[in-house]
């Protein structure tokens, strides 16, 4: 990888401090499943999660064909690969494996293009992941649950660097050339069929298959597009500070209630995630996505709040559910909305 800015040092060095501060509030960090070193501050979650607690590999088998994306209450992670991340990177508890067999069916992939290749990262933070990574473990999961359907976002992160070629020849390098990943894909990969109008395929079109949410420019066509004119996304993602937590949940709320009352024809994406970006100042003050997500003392997070929600309004369907650090409670009662 490039060697990091100045402004990346600054952030590292913060969250080292941070991680002081924090880690008697958490449970004591779980470096086990990280493949950065505690002086890469791979503070992760703190270990806090239950993600491998809930099982849940092949619920989508208990869905009729007929049944399409938009009309289904779906588990997502944001930032999906970012589980061994410094502090200020870490999205997830848990690695995709582990995110897959617990029910989570739409993954958020940000690939950047570097030396002809798609490594894995958040902002400026190489994840210690590639695309073959990814695929193999989407495509070794669908062979073990052929029943289900994995959607993937997929868009372009960073800076691209080094390149001789173009991001969408990259991709089809992947799919059609890399030795490594082109029979996975061969088998795995939906491919819009002649005449594609753009729409998401039902279930029975897809049962074993990996989808892609294209969310890059291209001239060719991979899969529905993100952010088209049917999928309406709530992801109001920065915040300034903790107590900005309220306005992020009234923003959540309203999307949840917008998902339960609107068209079934529309894919309705409510992003749990926040985070301060790069604001020193807000990062200072403890805005990152953990705290977020899990709270902090004196302020409850977004996991909690949802799940009561879930509890208190126990039917309708919720749409995309994208999350940071999701609880096995939370996966749990997106999943439940498809059957009550």
């Amino acid at each position: 990888m490039t060697a990091r800015p100045r402004r990346h040092t600054v952030l590292r060095a913060l969250a080292a401090t941070l991680l002081l501060v924090l880690t008697p509030m958490f449970p004591a960090a779980a470096a086990a499943n990280s493949s950065v070193s505690s002086s890469e501050l791979a503070a992760g979650s703190f270990g806090g999660g239950d993600l491998h607690t809930t099982s849940a590999p092949d619920w989508m088998g208990d869905l009729p064909d007929t049944s399409n994306p938009t009309t289904l209450s779906l588990p997502g992670t944001h930032d999906t690969m970012a589980h061994s991340a410094s502090i200020v990177g870490a999205t997830q508890d848990f690695d995709l494996t582990t995110q897959l067999r617990a029910g989570v069916r739409v993954l958020d992939i940000r690939t950047r293009h570097f030396q002809d290749a798609f490594p894995i990262h958040h902002g400026l933070e190489y994840l210690h992941a590639n695309f073959t990574d990814v695929v193999r473990m989407v495509t070794d999961f669908l062979g073990e649950n052929p029943s289900e359907t994995v959607l993937m976002r997929m868009q372009k992160e960073h800076t691209a660097a080094e390149n001789t070629r173009s991001y969408e020849d990259t991709l089809n390098w992947y799919i059609h050339e890399n030795p490594d990943t082109r029979n996975l894909l061969a088998e795995r990969l939906w491919t819009p069929p002649a005449g594609y109008d753009g729409r998401i395929p039902d279930l029975g079109e897809t049962h074993g298959k990996v989808v892609i949410l294209q969310n890059f420019d291209a001239t060719g066509v991979y899969g529905p597009r993100w952010g088209r004119t049917l999928v309406d996304i709530q992801d109001d993602y920065l915040l300034q500070s903790l107590a900005a937590i309220e306005t992020k949940w009234s923003k959540v709320r309203t999307q949840f209630e917008r998902s339960a009352q609107g068209s079934t024809q529309t894919l309705f994406v409510n992003g749990l995630n926040a985070t301060s970006g790069e604001n020193l100042r807000a990062i200072a003050g403890g805005v990152l996505p953990i705290t977020i997500a899990k709270g902090f003392p004196s302020t409850i997070g977004m996991l909690e709040r949802t799940e009561k929600y879930l509890r208190d309004n126990g039917t309708g369907r919720t749409g995309v559910v994208m999350a940071d650090f999701p609880t096995a409670g939370l996966v749990e009662a997106v999943i439940a909305r498809n059957f009550s």
